[in-house]
């Protein structure tokens, strides 16, 4: 075999020259891009200050990489990507005149079992307070969907969800040991505020677990089983004619 000797050093500086060719800059953002789409503007009480929530246009692939700044009066022909609040904030709204509340969704750390933080920040000189939102509000009330022992006796499937004023939350999931509390949140499975992504389950006479999705959400549905759901057997099937059209499990009225 015949080996080829190379100079380390030319490897080397080819290797740096491509990267550097390949790095590119972050995207700037002013209000006078012809992509640039406005969405709303939240001014402060004292309107020296506003919140203004953007996005780009992508054409017909719609809208691409949004952001909700936090500018001055003055900042309005600056680059707003400086002025950007981090972009998992959400429910963002003034307090005061130097102060911004806004949440954190943890859903998404529940079901990937991880550790949540939380913690402030500040933009522009604006102080924002980040609190945990897990979309239950205090007037939220509880209702199951569907509530089912297994075959052997030793588990219940249960779905429920959290109603309130004006819309309905997301479904949650748990597998529990006969005669255990159900836990706040789902423990095998929850969804989320555009789909439930599964619409009904049931256990079969081997005590594994078939859940019902559609054509939207067969491909998705796989994101949102929790990470550490109980030990389980289960199936997914996708059902169009029965289940074509839903995105929420609803149970019987």
């Amino acid at each position: 075999m015949r080996i080829r000797h190379i100079n380390l050093g030319k490897l080397l500086l080819t290797v740096l020259f491509f990267s550097s060719c390949s790095h590119v800059a972050p995207r700037q953002v002013f209000l006078s891009d012809k992509d640039f789409v406005e969405h709303e503007r939240q001014y402060s009480p004292d309107k020296s200050m506003l919140i203004l929530n953007y996005s780009l246009d992508q054409g017909g692939f719609g809208y691409g990489y949004g952001g909700k700044a936090v500018l001055k009066v003055s900042d309005m022909n600056k680059n707003l990507k400086d002025f950007d609040l981090p972009n998992n904030l959400i429910n963002v709204k003034w307090l005061d005149n130097k102060t911004i509340t806004a949440g954190i969704d943890i859903i998404p750390s529940i079901r990937r079992g991880e550790k949540i933080d939380i913690n402030d920040a500040e933009i522009n000189g604006i102080k924002v307070k980040v609190s945990p939102m897990d979309y239950i509000q205090e007037t939220s009330h509880f209702q199951i969907e569907h509530r089912e022992s297994s075959p052997d006796g030793q588990f219940e499937l249960v779905a429920y969800r959290y109603y309130y004023e004006d819309g309905i939350g997301f479904i949650h999931v748990s597998v529990i040991k006969k005669g255990d509390p159900i836990p706040k949140y789902g423990n095998f499975l929850i969804g989320d505020i555009h789909s439930d992504r599964i619409f009904g389950g049931k256990w079969t006479n081997d005590n594994t677990l078939l859940f019902y999705t559609n054509n939207k959400d067969e491909h998705n549905v796989q994101y949102f089983f929790v990470h550490d759901k109980p030990n389980i057997r289960f199936e997914v099937v996708r059902d169009d004619e029965a289940y074509g059209s839903k995105y929420r499990w609803v149970g019987p009225k």
